[in-house]
């Protein structure tokens, strides 16, 4: 609240950031790049996934899609002594790099040097980039279980992969893996990155109507004081108060109290307004935009329904599913494919990752016999599950 020459208040409106992109700096007398506000964007893109349902389930069909039915004939091979298949590691790898637009895995070498013996996948979020030497190459990746409390959870370094540099403390190395990206020189972005707005606010409106259910009340309301005019700093502790009480999407629905004497007790009017089609219309915008940075062209990709035009599911399925598979898809596990396979080479294997596409639809064929006069015929019927 602020105050004029003419004794007029005013009353000043809460203000929503919207959500930047990380910035990535070089931060003097520490060892590690930081990634974004307090070096924990990665962590930040975790708790979009956790919260926003569009935006979890498009990463999810993603990431299904992407790691297929595993790795034809080599993925229920061991590949590390934890027990781990290539298939476990590479659906790990897939995960992260749909979610964060890159992966790391821990590549372990013997006393000799000329064999890679055991292959981890380690939490990209958790991998910070050491800076640039001169020659700009990154010659070390650091490891913390919480980059939020390093004091006790001290950064780790590792060699960043090097087959001519590996033996006695470099024998254990993190490749670290993300495509190129103009101006990201140290990490990469996930394909979302332009819809991280729009997610967030799909996680607010859900947090909303939760409060607004649980408390059963809107604060949409204008509060008008009649002891008199309070001093600015009164003015201030006042508003202080209200906004932390009841502003943002947690406080939706609550309610307040007066306690005030008889003529000087608070006017307060509820401030109605028509949001039943603002959260229609909003929702559908969400939907669309987060959808839209995924790249998936049909909303049935997610368990979404539409008037699409097509005579069955079955069909509009298909058809979905072969464009998401050619431009989503196929270039992932092209990426993935590669670099993965070109890991496997130094741990002995001398052929590429092939994924093994998933079934869609479940076609089931039954016989069905039909009489015509006096001669019986077998009829094929499909359906699709």
């Amino acid at each position: 609240m602020s105050q004029n020459e003419n004794n007029i208040y005013s009353i000043k409106a809460g203000a929503f950031a919207a959500v930047e992109l990380p910035r990535i700096t070089e931060v003097r007398n520490k060892e590690w790049v930081a990634f974004g506000a307090n070096n924990l964007f990665p962590q930040a893109l975790i708790e979009y996934y956790n919260t926003s349902a569009m935006h979890g389930t498009a990463v999810d069909a993603i990431v299904d899609a992407t790691k297929g039915q595993g790795i034809k004939d080599i993925g229920d091979e061991f590949v590390n002594t934890n027990g781990e298949t290539m298939n476990e590691v590479f659906e790990k790898i897939t995960f992260d790099y749909v979610l964060f637009g890159s992966y790391a895995l821990n590549m372990v070498w013997n006393k000799e040097g000329n064999k890679v013996v055991e292959i981890y996948h380690i939490p990209v979020a958790n991998i910070r980039s050491g800076k640039f030497d001169e020659d700009m190459n990154i010659v070390e990746y650091y490891y913390s279980r919480d980059w939020g409390n390093t004091r006790k959870n001290t950064p780790k370094a590792f060699r960043s992969f090097d087959p001519t540099d590996n033996r006695k403390e470099n024998s254990s190395q993190i490749y670290y893996c993300n495509k190129y990206q103009p101006g990201q020189e140290y990490y990469g972005l996930p394909s979302y990155t332009s819809a991280l707005t729009d997610i967030d606010v799909d996680a607010r409106i859900s947090r909303w109507h939760s409060q607004n259910l649980k408390n059963g009340l809107s604060p949409s309301m204008f509060i008008s004081f009649r002891q008199g005019v309070p001093t600015p700093s009164e003015r201030e502790a006042v508003y202080s108060e209200l906004t932390k009480a009841y502003s943002s999407e947690e406080n939706a629905g609550k309610f307040f109290a007066s306690f005030s004497r008889p003529g000087e007790e608070p006017t307060i009017q509820s401030i109605s307004s028509d949001t039943d089609s603002y959260y229609t219309t909003l929702e559908e915008r969400i939907s669309s935009r987060v959808l839209t940075a995924h790249r998936i062209s049909s909303p049935i990709l997610v368990g979404i329904k539409d008037a699409s035009g097509f005579s069955s599911n079955a069909d509009e399925i298909k058809v979905a599913y072969a464009h998401f598979m050619g431009t989503v898809i196929r270039p992932i596990q092209e990426k993935l494919s590669k670099s993965f396979s070109y890991m496997l080479k130094f741990a002995g294997y001398t052929f590429n990752v092939d994924i093994i596409p998933n079934e869609i639809l479940i076609e089931e064929t039954t016989d069905e016999v039909v009489t015509e006069g006096n001669t019986e015929l077998k009829k094929e019927t499909k359906k699709y599950e």
